[in-house]
């Protein structure tokens, strides 16, 4: 009987052991889980202005990591706020946005039915409309947008496709083809692409593969805050995709 208890006792204290054990290690995944947010995305214009918009909104507030940013500028402005019968948005320098949801004739209009938002961005003095449409979403933890794609944060993936747009955009292919993982595939019509093999043979073939009605459609686009999709990032709508190493995949205009 003693020895039969002795091992119940032994049993019960392992059991306690691995049980507390399995719940340190799930400790930590539930806590990333929490850090997720689901992240909506805007472009459209302040005045005359293009911007792009990011929101994480809660019932009543505006979440770390919502921000918006100039797309002359790329550098996000951080945002904070309330919701009530209107979104009201402060940035650190004072400017304010106060803004609505589109109406979509759904009731109650909310960030996942409705088409945008509109509304007037108020600083320095002046009033201004604004207009967004809604383009995407998703959701991710502040700062790794990118993680199905890469390890490092959004700043460290986004550098380099800046780099390529901004050579791209102005005509420098020796600068843009650095960033480029080779061999490149072109898609250039249905079930027909090209690989590229080296930055030498990309230059012969520049204009083939960047022609001018690709790189207007291009400028319409902003290398900030891209799309995921299938573990790369999405420039345009599906103009090119971006995987850890750089440029992966151009796709040619219809």
């Amino acid at each position: 009987m003693t020895l039969t208890i002795g091992v119940t006792c032994w049993n019960a204290s392992k059991f306690i052991r691995i049980l507390l054990w399995g719940l340190a290690v799930s400790i930590p995944a539930h806590a990333l889980a929490e850090d997720v947010q689901e992240f909506n995305d805007y472009a459209g214009v302040v005045g005359d202005a293009p911007i792009g918009m990011t929101l994480s909104l809660s019932e009543d507030k505006v979440r770390k990591g919502s921000h918006y940013y100039y797309r002359k500028y790329l550098k996000d402005i951080p945002l904070t706020g309330t919701i009530d019968t209107e979104l009201r948005f402060v940035e650190p320098g004072g400017g304010v946005f106060l803004l609505h949801y589109v109406d979509t004739k759904l009731v109650p209009v909310t960030a996942e039915n409705s088409t945008g938002l509109i509304g007037t961005w108020s600083g320095n003095g002046h009033t201004v409309p604004v207009k967004l449409v809604s383009v995407d979403s998703s959701s991710y933890r502040v700062g790794h947008r990118y993680e199905d794609v890469t390890n490092k944060d959004d700043s460290q993936f986004e550098e380099p496709i800046k780099k390529f747009y901004d050579a791209v955009i102005n005509g420098r292919p020796s600068d843009a083809v650095q960033f480029v993982a080779f061999p490149l595939r072109v898609n250039v019509g249905a079930r027909k692409f090209i690989m590229i093999n080296s930055a030498s043979e990309l230059q012969q073939r520049w204009n083939i593969v960047f022609p001018p009605a690709w790189l207007e459609a291009l400028k319409k686009f902003s290398p900030h805050d891209l799309f995921t999709r299938n573990g790369q990032a999405m420039i345009g709508a599906g103009l090119a995709y971006f995987g850890d190493d750089g440029l992966e995949i151009v796709n040619a205009i219809p």
